[in-house]
């Protein structure tokens, strides 16, 4: 198997351990990883604030480092920001390849 780890960004700015213990652990199941080094955030804060403008362009960052990963599933440690992709990712076209990056978006 082979997955793309995301990472969010509250993840990566105040509890990295949470990351690195998410890529030890797929690491341990013999899982093939992922890291997109340029991976930013998924846009739930901005989403939030219903700034639609700003979320379209963070949503854009995110799909330009996931959607042409040919991998099995794209791995979130964290419920909010996969359930933002998964379900409230939509102030970018949704394109066959967005929607197709969405649904392989899991916890």
């Amino acid at each position: 198997m082979k997955v793309a780890l995301f990472v969010p960004c509250y993840i990566d700015l105040i509890f990295p351990e949470v990351a690195i213990a998410t890529l030890e652990l797929l690491e341990k199941l013999n899982v093939e990883v992922i890291v997109p080094l340029n991976q930013t955030c998924c846009g739930q804060p901005t989403a939030n604030e219903g700034d639609q403008k700003n979320s379209a362009q963070i949503e854009q960052v995110f799909a330009d480092n996931f959607q042409d990963l040919e991998v099995d599933y794209i791995v979130g440690p964290a419920g909010s920001c996969v359930k933002q992709v998964k379900q409230h990712f939509d102030a970018i076209p949704q394109t066959e390849k967005v929607t197709a990056m969405r649904a392989k978006t899991i916890e």
